[in-house]
């Protein structure tokens, strides 16, 4: 349609200009720096959903997950969100306990709960580098769609995520939250939209199927045991990968802290699961009706296929919307895990490792120093395209998950876990996890995934050492 630019610019405009009014909610509420991380534990229900559905879907989801139903079929579900939900189970079983702990970053439980500086300095120097990875991912599908629609190249697309990025974190949870709103309202309204359109374009959903049963790969879209008895190894490399990846991500847990109360936080997650079962109902919806209507060879790779079938293939002026919706899943994820990181730095390693107390407001002001110079970093690191985006960030949160997940679960709910078993859990997971990623060929990887023996590892070690480190057991004495 010759007036599809000035729909998508118009679209554009608007969601910028929505972004600019409520992403300053945040700059003069902030006089703490719990207040600037976790809100003082003040989010009510709403807030509490659109901040964890907005944070929980990215563009890893909205683009890798919608490419990888095109590419490799219904079974995509039961490898990726079905681990994902079940993941999420684990962060019902620890709302209470978590709510003992009054901290506002996951390495400072570990300093609380362990009574270990050096396992906060160590998690936080860890979470710098697996969510600047992330945050690049969120910065690639930004550029990939506002190059789209815009009609501009790729590298001014991921420049203009800077700007929103920025914006809406320098206010802190405050500003990011306020934005989640809008972000997951578009995140949950564009992806409903956008299965309907595709679902008329070929004729509903039973003509649909009808015409996949037509695919090449006829039969194999529908099975959801692709790879025989191997299906068993796949599904439980991704869920060690990504449901316990979820389970053990700060983020998640930095979610319920912030909520204001138990209650709050237990109806933020059971009500996030419901609107996302939604979202990605729809978008394996729109996976499938690409399948029928896109060719394989007008894409560079799956995760381009959302975009393309919508400029493409969709006539109404709609399209613009659905188009944005996947830009408010990029900024949505990439300010929160922007925010988490600065506080890592700042608070978990700056402020943890000073000889002396730091101001809140000068902790406030190296936040957001840290905000600017890491978003550039990250806008670096996705200057180069990274690799199809669903297996990359299972890459990061299999890292995650290697790391974190024994210390934080085993911490909360196992009242013998030591120091020296926490430290070990911690750095095992992560030495064996990196090994693992070398050592396993990248063909088997897919069955057997570095996190499922980097996640034994750290369970083992959680649960053998015992005791202190010799220089505390002697200063005992």
């Amino acid at each position: 349609m010759m007036y599809d630019p000035l729909w998508y610019m118009g679209f554009f405009v608007l969601y910028t200009f929505f972004i600019l009014v409520l992403g300053r909610h945040g700059f003069d509420k902030s006089d703490s720096i719990k207040d600037y991380l976790i809100a003082n534990r003040s989010l009510g229900l709403v807030s509490s959903v659109a901040t964890f559905g907005a944070t929980w879907f990215s563009a890893a989801s909205m683009l890798g997950f919608t490419g990888l139903v095109y590419g490799f079929g219904y079974s995509t579900v039961l490898f990726t969100a079905v681990c994902w939900f079940l993941g999420a189970t684990f962060l019902v079983l620890m709302v209470d306990r978590l709510y003992q702990f009054d901290v506002v970053t996951v390495p400072e439980f570990f300093r609380v709960r362990y009574d270990s500086l050096l396992l906060q300095v160590v998690s936080g120097i860890t979470l710098v580098v697996t969510y600047i990875l992330y945050i690049a991912i969120q910065v690639e599908g930004f550029g990939i769609v506002v190059s789209k629609l815009l009609d501009v190249p790729y590298s001014v697309g991921i420049f203009l995520v800077f700007l929103f990025i920025l914006y809406t974190t320098f206010g802190g949870l405050h500003s990011v939250t306020r934005t989640d709103i809008l972000n997951f309202a578009l995140i949950l309204g564009g992806s409903v939209i956008a299965a309907c359109l595709v679902l008329n374009e070929v004729g509903g959903i039973t003509d649909l199927h009808a015409l996949l049963l037509e695919h090449p790969r006829g039969q194999d879209f529908f099975n959801p045991f692709p790879h025989g008895w191997s299906t068993f190894w796949a599904f439980l490399s991704s869920f060690f990968a990504l449901g316990l990846g979820l389970a053990a991500n700060p983020q998640y847990l930095v979610r319920i802290w912030s909520a204001r109360s138990r209650e709050t936080a237990y109806s933020m997650i059971g009500i996030s699961i419901v609107l996302l079962s939604v979202v990605y109902l729809s978008l394996a919806v729109v996976g499938a009706g690409a399948a029928v209507l896109v060719p394989e060879e007008a894409l560079q790779s799956y995760d381009g296929v959302f975009p393309y079938i919508i400029s493409t293939h969709i006539l109404s002026p709609l399209k613009g919307l659905i188009l944005i919706s996947i830009v408010a899943a990029s900024i949505s994820t990439a300010n929160s895990q922007l925010l988490l990181l600065s506080g890592s730095v700042s608070y978990d390693i700056l402020a943890a490792l000073s000889r002396h107390p730091v101001q809140e407001q000068k902790l406030l002001n190296y936040n957001r120093l840290l905000i600017f110079l890491l978003v550039i970093f990250s806008l670096l690191l996705s200057l180069n395209r990274l690799p199809a985006l669903v297996e990359f960030s299972g890459q990061i949160w299999g890292m995650v998950a290697a790391a974190f997940f024994f210390p934080v679960f085993g911490g909360l709910f196992y009242s013998k876990a030591s120091k020296r078993g926490a430290v070990a859990a911690f750095c095992g997971g992560l030495v064996v996890y990196v090994l693992s990623y070398f050592l396993i060929p990248t063909g088997v990887m897919r069955f057997f995934h570095p996190a499922l023996p980097a996640v034994l590892v750290s369970g083992i070690l959680f649960f053998t050492v015992k005791g202190r480190f010799r220089h505390e057991a002697k200063a005992n004495h």
